[in-house]
């Protein structure tokens, strides 16, 4: 996983929000999570134990944690891309992109996919979600 950028804002007098982009690759390990392309080009997310990017993400959300950098900040955000990019039905490119925030003790989590993951693999979206909040929630406590 290779860190793009990491910057920190004020939004507020008391409102300060870093965010911080990665990039990760099948050499990250992520090569489970998307077969080889069919005779259209198309390449389904394959239903697997999604702890191992789970553990990835909190890698890197407990690294900012600890640095210097995290004094101050009210809400930070981490945004993972990858090399992935699928047409939609309109024609537009879209990265399967991981964002999380935490603000206070919330963590959220979402995911930017294209309009066939959504009708080929929603639970399994899901299931990526909720492994990747239950495994930093638990790791940062």
């Amino acid at each position: 996983m290779q860190q793009l950028y990491d910057e920190t804002h004020p939004y507020g007098e008391n409102d300060r929000r870093r965010t911080q982009w990665y990039m990760l690759d099948e050499s990250d390990g992520l090569d489970f999570l998307f077969g080889p392309p069919d005779e259209y080009g198309a390449r389904f997310l394959i239903p697997s134990d999604y702890r191992i990017l789970a553990r990835q993400a909190l890698s890197a959300v407990k690294s900012s944690l600890t640095d210097e950098a995290a004094k101050g900040v009210t809400e930070t955000h981490w945004v993972f891309y990858t090399e992935r990019r699928d047409g939609d039905a309109i024609g537009d490119t879209v990265r399967f992109t991981i964002m999380l925030r935490q603000r206070g003790s919330q963590i959220d989590c979402d995911i930017q996919y294209t309009d066939f993951l959504f009708a080929s693999a929603f639970d399994e979206i899901m299931k990526i979600k909720q492994a990747i909040i239950q495994t930093v929630e638990a790791g940062i406590q």
